[in-house]
């Protein structure tokens, strides 16, 4: 059996990927770009569908098609479909290399973790196809590993690949290829040059991702890297032309400090610019964004255009946010990875979009919210300030600390007294997923505790209710106390907490059906 038949790649939504994203940064480079929530979108090698199912049921006048190689995979995605009565996608089994302009033209096109996964013939053929297939204003998002950051990763590669050598089959290699991440984990741990420090963490990462991913990325037969300046030149001879990187910080220099920019002030090519920014960084991976080579498009962003977009944010702010004094403070992702915001009308921005979460806000409305909240603590605004926040703002994108749209969008969120999820992630929940789909095309991991509760929010219980059965599962052993309390007095409390806790959660994350409208 096909391995990816056997260990199917666990497949997500990837923010970056949604049009929404890619429109974007396509209108920032003077591409008049497809509405994003009324578009005609292509993936190769979508897997199960995870990257386009979601973006079906949030954009229901979209036309989404997916194909990949693996029977397995499309059969899967297709009962999710089913189960979710889509009519807006399409999931297909095919080989990239039979695929031809019979397809139809598409607004854009998306190849996530495919082009250094395939050999020679079938990467010229993405770009041919590609350019092929792109209306006019049409993006092609195409990520692949890099030269020579690469070469790092490459190195664990180089060692799990011996340790299956003989291996026949995707589970013995697996098994071996665990084994010798132990060892090798054992030998390092006393260790302290450069290379077994990035071992170490790349051993940890693995510990953390499904089977897949190992087999996958480490042990497959095709994995192959490549210098930016290379890859430019097949683009450019299969008719695209190079964008921007779906993540804009690593373009600008100041990203990596003034050295860097001093260093390389010199370079009057912007393409130039970047391979060496892929040097100094020790870029191992990237997500180009490509158009037709006839597409009329901007040398420089444009910081008006950035403006009439609307933002969401999924930033925590602190319990005190100082909107007075231009300090940096410190918000945090949702992962902990704290974010200093020095301007106090950014930060006041920051605290509308997360009132407002999921929703994508026009600027405008936002900063009429903002400039209440500086009102109300006595805050002035200089003249200055709309100009820095802007550029603070910017900075955050670039980031991927604040999502950004062409035009607003709102996802309904209603906390109710009986809560209820939506159909997808129901739907998702049915299918077994470890994860659930976001709004901002995210995905929210799930632990017991949160897949439980996921399960009894169907419109008929309120939170009275869901303790009830929640604690009746704890003390029945189906389910572990969250915080480590016990099966006592202080339960119901700290059941509750989490309940409410989490129900805002998901608010937050666009989970929670949106047809009812009554507050919780």
């Amino acid at each position: 059996m096909d391995p990816y038949d056997q260990f199917f790649y666990e497949s997500i939504p990837f923010p970056e990927t949604h049009p929404r994203h890619l429109a974007s940064l396509g209108r920032l480079f003077g591409l008049e770009t497809a509405d994003p929530e009324r578009c005609r979108l292509l993936e190769l090698g979508c897997a199960s569908g995870g990257d386009l199912i979601a973006s079906a049921w949030f954009s229901p006048d979209s036309e989404l098609l997916g194909i990949d190689l693996s029977h397995g995979q499309i059969a899967r995605g297709r009962e999710l479909i089913r189960r979710l009565d889509l009519k807006n996608i399409e999931l297909r089994q095919g080989d990239i290399l039979d695929l031809d302009q019979r397809l139809g033209r598409f607004d854009y096109i998306v190849a996530h973790g495919v082009y250094s996964w395939v050999p020679a013939p079938v990467r010229e053929h993405i770009l041919v196809l590609s350019r092929q297939l792109l209306r006019p204003g049409g993006l092609l998002y195409l990520s692949f590993n890099t030269l020579p950051g690469w070469r790092m990763r490459g190195m664990l590669r180089d060692i799990l690949l011996y340790a299956c050598r003989d291996a026949d089959d995707a589970s013995t290699r697996l098994e071996r290829a665990h084994a010798a991440l132990t060892r090798l984990e054992r030998s390092l741990q006393q260790l302290d040059a450069l290379s077994a420090r990035y071992l170490r963490e790349e051993i940890a990462q693995i510990r953390k991702a499904p089977p897949s991913y190992l087999l996958h990325e480490y042990l497959a037969g095709e994995n192959n890297a490549f210098l930016f300046s290379e890859f430019l030149g097949d683009a450019g001879r299969a008719g695209l032309r190079y964008l921007c990187d779906a993540e804009l910080a690593g373009l600008f220099p100041s990203t990596f400090g003034e050295a860097v920019e001093d260093a390389l002030a010199d370079i009057g090519d912007d393409m130039e610019v970047e391979q060496w920014l892929d040097f100094v960084g020790a870029r191992n991976f990237r997500r180009a964004l490509l158009c037709r080579d006839d597409a009329r498009v901007e040398d420089a962003l444009s910081l008006d255009i950035f403006a009439g977009f609307a933002f969401s944010s999924a930033l925590v702010p602190p319990p005190k946010v100082d909107l007075r004094r231009s300090k940096p403070i410190s918000f945090r992702e949702p992962d902990g990875t704290p974010v200093a915001v020095r301007h106090p009308l950014t930060r006041a921005l920051l605290l509308e979009m997360h009132a407002r979460q999921p929703d994508l806000v026009p600027l405008e409305t936002l900063l009429s919210g903002a400039s209440e909240r500086l009102r109300r603590v006595g805050a002035g605004q200089p003249a200055g300030d709309r100009e820095g926040c802007l550029m603070e703002l910017f900075s955050l994108f670039c980031h991927r600390s604040v999502s950004a749209s062409p035009r607003g969008r709102s996802f309904g969120q209603t906390i109710c007294h009986r809560p209820a999820i939506s159909s997808l992630a129901r739907g998702e929940l049915a299918a077994g997923q470890r994860h659930l789909s976001t709004a901002q095309h995210g995905s929210l991991d799930l632990d017991p505790f949160s897949r439980l509760l996921l399960l009894h929010l169907d419109g008929g219980n309120d939170l009275e209710a869901l303790c009830d059965r929640l604690c009746a599962e704890i003390r029945g052993g189906v389910l572990a106390p969250p915080g480590g309390v016990g099966t006592g007095g202080r339960l119901r409390g700290r059941v509750a907490e989490e309940c409410r806790g989490l129900i805002g959660l998901f608010a937050r994350c666009g989970i929670l059906d949106s047809g009812a409208s009554a507050k919780y």
